[in-house]
């Protein structure tokens, strides 16, 4: 299996999910809540496979705020 495929097959699980909620983790890692054939999942944002750190998902509206507090 190629890895593109893998991937599409991966990322294809979240089709269909209902996101319910977000949050971020102790370690600093965005997730979403989602929900999908009465099963709920937590899907984390890391910077790679091995989740060596934090990542960024884009593409969602940005939030206007004038400053954001770290």
């Amino acid at each position: 299996m190629t890895e593109k495929k893998w991937m599409l097959e991966y990322y294809g699980g979240a089709v269909g999910m209902k996101i319910t909620a977000v949050g971020v983790s102790e370690d600093g890692f965005p997730f979403l809540v989602g929900k999908k054939g009465g099963e709920t999942y937590r899907l984390e944002v890391s910077m790679d496979e091995e989740g060596n750190g934090p990542g960024f998902l884009f593409g969602l509206p940005m939030p206007q705020h004038e400053e954001v507090v770290k």
